[in-house]
């Protein structure tokens, strides 16, 4: 069984990648140093993009925070009470927490308008 979800995860995973991105005039690296921070430490992509300004980015944040705490909580003791195999458990929940916060980041980064008009006053 763990097989079969391994190898669909894999294959979800491979269809991901192969995923283009396009760019309509300059391309900023802001999204990929964002998407990286996340990476390292759940919530620090989410904090650089500004969402700790509405509700729902303080409860994305929050929820990020407990499931890292949450797993770090759950690979200490299972790797300590119980052994090898079933702190995969707690790991799973690590790279689960790290990847989803990281594309998170990466996908929510604030863009300017493509058009900006200057001044106060539009003449015909």
């Amino acid at each position: 069984m763990i097989k079969k979800i391994l190898s669909l995860v894999i294959v979800a995973a491979m269809f991901m990648a192969v995923t283009g991105v396009s760019y309509a005039g300059e391309s900023s690296d802001k999204s990929l140093t964002r998407g990286a921070a996340s990476l390292l430490l759940p919530g620090w992509g989410q904090y650089l993009n500004n969402e700790m300004d509405s509700k729902g980015g303080k409860l994305k944040t929050g929820a990020m925070i407990v499931l890292e705490i949450g797993g770090i909580v759950t690979t200490i003791l299972l790797g300590t009470l119980v052994g090898y195999p079933q702190i995969w458990i707690g790991i799973g929940i690590l790279m689960f927490n790290h990847l989803w916060s990281a594309s998170d980041a990466y996908l929510k980064v604030p863009v300017g308008p493509e058009v900006a008009m200057s001044g106060s006053a539009v003449a015909r």
